[in-house]
């Protein structure tokens, strides 16, 4: 049997403890500042994504009401003749046979 001795372990002379606390540290800052900064995975981006995530829910949600209201919109063309009139008449400016126009309005003055 071979018996291995080991020496002594020495204490670090106070300088020695000062250079490897000031080295920690910097390993915890730097550690801390790679977790905030991190391309992709850090703090920053996170709360970045997750502002984006809310636009585009709040932009579905709009999307989604915008389709309900021309669906609303298309079925009543469908099937509302007086409405599908009033939408020719006032946004296409469109007559029934033997009708016409008159314009009321005052036209500027002339001078």
């Amino acid at each position: 049997m071979v018996v291995v001795r080991r020496k002594p372990k020495k204490k670090l002379t106070p300088l020695q403890e000062n250079r490897l606390l000031k080295i920690t540290i910097v390993l915890i800052l730097a550690a801390l500042v790679w977790l905030l900064v991190a391309p992709g995975t850090g703090v920053y981006s996170l709360l970045k994504q997750r502002r984006r995530t809310a636009e585009l829910e709040k932009q579905t949600e709009e999307l989604v009401l915008r389709n309900e209201q021309l669906r609303a919109e298309i079925d009543r063309l469908e099937h509302d003749r007086a409405y599908l009139e009033q939408v020719a008449r006032e946004k296409y400016g469109l007559l029934k046979k033997n009708e016409r126009v008159f314009d009321f309005s005052k036209a500027p003055a002339e001078e």
